[in-house]
């Protein structure tokens, strides 16, 4: 059974392509595994008891080059227990290709729960947690989790924050969403004069870019709604790219606590060395259900999408494992 631990980011890849190789990288990991070990310090034994996922014992996987965590964002207001999962994005890191792909996840798409019924994919968190949200996904799409992380809105919050904010390309019409000058949409928000978001690239503290990633009431729905989670995300990583080392070590050691994960402290320090090398040039952005691929319904009152679960699986090995290349 996964618990909660003090985790971050994700899964360790090495980007085997020679401007990573330089000795400089190396120094630098382990500058910053002793920079958090040190800042954990005086406890650097408790390093030792976060919850470690499983090593797979399948020889295939454990030499498999490409690795994917779920990022799962849960609307989990205080007091309140587990809740469906609003938001799942598969991080992939290829170490062969040196690229980071994110692939989401739609939560209105119709599938069956393992042990449950069919029904929409973001009820498996509620039902059985990080387990079952992977079985769910690996038995429909053929998909290989190597681990997770959780994240509710307030502490989304305040990791955009801890990065200093992330810069964003608005429209007028997001800038105008964010800021709440357009109460004539769907779900509008509070009016905010203090803040003056316009048209072009903007700097967005963690208020609004939540704000901007929950958006569906600006463009088409949850489509667009998954696209500007994407792109939240992308801006995040090059924030964090450009941080030194010190930099990333103490964000490690304060984000630790916020989140709920099966990593290990010593892959959460590998991959923000990762990210810090990876340009956000390199990341590709994918979604399931693909285009034609799926059919909008309503099943027993719910608006869904009921997948083409062939086609999507082959979308996902030709995207993720490059299947037939």
């Amino acid at each position: 059974m996964k618990e909660p631990a003090e985790r971050f980011l994700f899964d360790h890849a090495h980007v085997h392509r020679s401007k990573y190789m330089r000795s400089t990288i190396w120094k630098k990991t382990l500058i910053c595994l002793g920079a958090v070990l040190f800042l954990e310090s005086p406890a650097v034994s408790t390093a030792f008891a976060y919850t470690v996922k499983a090593e797979n014992t399948d020889a295939e996987a454990a030499t498999s080059n490409i690795k994917s965590i779920l990022l799962i964002g849960q609307d989990k207001r205080e007091g309140e227990s587990r809740q469906r999962s609003d938001s799942m994005i598969l991080a992939t890191l290829d170490k062969d290709q040196g690229t980071v792909s994110l692939t989401s996840f739609m939560r209105d798409l119709y599938v069956a729960i393992p042990g449950y019924s069919t029904t929409r994919i973001n009820a498996a968190y509620a039902y059985g947690g990080m387990d079952l949200l992977d079985q769910t996904l690996e038995e429909n799409f053929g998909v290989k989790i190597d681990g997770n992380v959780e994240v509710d809105f307030e502490v989304f919050q305040v990791l955009v924050d801890k990065v200093g904010g992330i810069d964003l390309e608005l429209t007028q019409a997001e800038a105008d969403y964010i800021c709440g000058r357009d109460q004539s949409v769907l779900y509008p928000q509070p009016l905010r004069s203090d803040w003056n978001l316009q048209e072009g690239m903007n700097h967005l503290d963690g208020e609004q870019a939540l704000i901007h990633a929950r958006n569906r009431s600006i463009g088409n729905s949850d489509y667009r709604r998954t696209e500007r989670q994407q792109e939240v995300l992308m801006a995040a990583f090059a924030k964090i790219k450009d941080l030194g080392v010190f930099d990333i070590a103490g964000l490690v050691k304060d984000v630790l606590p916020m989140v709920t994960t099966d990593l290990s402290l010593w892959d959460i320090t590998g991959y923000a060395m990762d990210v810090m090398n990876i340009g956000t040039d390199e990341i590709a952005s994918y979604r399931i259900p693909e285009d034609g691929a799926y059919t909008p319904q309503t099943i027993d009152g719910m608006q869904v999408l009921v997948p083409d679960l062939e086609q999507n699986r082959q979308y996902l090995q030709q995207i993720l494992y490059h299947a037939g290349e």
